[in-house]
């Protein structure tokens, strides 16, 4: 018999406490195309909700250091819903946040560069960015999760101490996506919607 058939000897699953509320850890972003294509959303990489129509970006955040090194969160970036523009204002913010912050850019750098680093070709300038960003948990419903809200900006005082650790190698990781054009040196979860 098979190892496939039998599991009398299978090790015990793994059960993860959740990552405490309010850490801040470097992570990389791999984003997982969802494959709506419109006019606004042409690579592919935005996901449309069979539920509620809304259109999203489905991140898998890998911690690349300290004690939650490899662990991952999921956690969707709202590009727009019908409901509210708020979802998709939301949603340009944390990725304006996300290139402030795998750049360097302090948030009120506006010069020729800062501006420049902030521009993206396409979703796929975002994917494998490493960035400094804070874990929460969200206790809605019946099983708590944690997610990430907030990105951490260099104008933050952990912002330094987190971005610079050399630690940064995944162990393991998923790539989505189809290969990606070489990039040049330019810098730059249940369904739930809040509105």
């Amino acid at each position: 018999m098979s190892k496939w058939n039998n599991f009398n000897d299978a090790e015990d699953q793994t059960f993860y406490t959740l990552i405490p509320h309010r850490t801040i850890a470097k992570v990389v972003m791999l984003i997982k195309k969802g494959g709506y294509v419109t006019s606004e959303f042409p690579d592919g990489y935005a996901t449309k909700s069979d539920s509620t129509g809304s259109v999203y970006l489905a991140g898998e955040f890998v911690i690349l250091n300290g004690e939650y090194e490899n662990r991952k969160i999921w956690s969707y970036i709202g590009l727009h819903s019908d409901k509210s523009p708020k979802y998709g204002e939301i949603g340009r913010s944390t990725i304006k946040a996300i290139l402030n912050s795998a750049y360097s850019i302090h948030p009120k750098d506006n010069s020729s560069d800062a501006v420049k680093q902030r521009e993206i070709k396409s979703f796929a300038d975002l994917d494998n960015l490493e960035f400094v960003a804070e874990i929460t948990i969200n206790d809605k419903g019946q099983n708590p999760k944690n997610e990430i809200k907030t990105i951490i900006t260099p104008d933050h005082p952990k912002y330094t101490e987190c971005m610079d650790s050399r630690n940064s190698k995944v162990k393991v990781k998923i790539n989505y996506n189809q290969p990606k054009p070489e990039k040049k040196n330019e810098r730059f979860i249940g369904d739930e919607i809040p509105f």
